[in-house]
């Protein structure tokens, strides 16, 4: 069993090269800037809770905003990108914060829920299940968990039950069955596995619970990805390409 939910997820490399496996299982130490974008991310989360229901004052309200530009400056004046690297290390290296930089579990991601997620099972018969609580930012309906969201988690959470398939690749295709209204403030379970893979494609199936009653499921479709594809995608997103 292993917990996906810390900073620095990555892709390491497997033995065949696929940088893309294994993507779900953190790789490298906890740093202490890790540490650091984690807690600015929570309080970032909590500022966007404030945000959406706050009664402070005008006066109040400008004054937060004041503060937050001028964080958004401390961070500007000290940001820089290191000169892309080349080779096999620069690869793993510049893919081991894949799932911390994810909008729906990334721990320093500020606009994620987060989703704690746990790995149960790997291989063929892999099993995922996952905790979250979503709070007032992602609101629908009254009360409920807004639809886009809920299909969100499902392609994370399925996400990664591909990823510990073995070979895994990106959404092929999503889809999601609402059963009943999911309530925002309580703790949801997800519970992801998968069904079969036939060569390149990774069939997975998915709930998600509110204590007993069900909320919704899914089932999704994922395609293996070659190595290289996916070197071409991180390379587009460091502009290196």
């Amino acid at each position: 069993m292993s917990d996906t939910s810390k900073p620095g997820g990555g892709a390491a490399g497997d033995a065949s090269g696929n940088y893309f496996g294994r993507f779900h299982v953190q790789t490298g130490p906890i740093t202490d800037t890790d540490r650091a974008r984690v807690e600015l991310a929570d309080e970032v989360r909590a500022m966007i809770r404030e945000i959406i229901s706050t009664d402070a004052s005008t006066e109040e309200i400008l004054r937060a905003r004041d503060h937050v530009h001028a964080g958004v400056e401390a961070l500007l004046t000290k940001a820089h990108r290191t000169p892309p690297g080349v080779g096999e290390a620069a690869l793993i290296e510049r893919s081991r914060n894949f799932l911390a930089r994810s909008p729906m579990m990334g721990s320093i991601n500020p606009i994620a829920v987060p989703i704690t997620l746990t790995v149960v099972n790997e291989g063929a018969q892999a099993v995922v299940e996952a905790r979250v609580v979503f709070t007032n930012t992602y609101e629908g309906a009254p009360g409920c968990v807004h639809g886009g969201f809920v299909a969100s988690a499902f392609d994370e959470v399925l996400g990664v039950v591909q990823s510990a398939s073995g070979n895994p690749g990106m959404t092929a295709n999503l889809s999601v069955d609402f059963r009943s209204p999911t309530p925002i403030l309580r703790e949801l379970l997800f519970r992801g596995w998968c069904e079969r893979i036939d060569g390149r494609k990774i069939y997975t199936r998915g709930t998600v619970h509110d204590g007993d009653t069900l909320c919704a499921e899914s089932t999704a479709l994922f395609i293996s990805m070659r190595p290289e594809l996916f070197a071409k995608l991180l390379a587009m997103r460091d502009g290196t390409n």
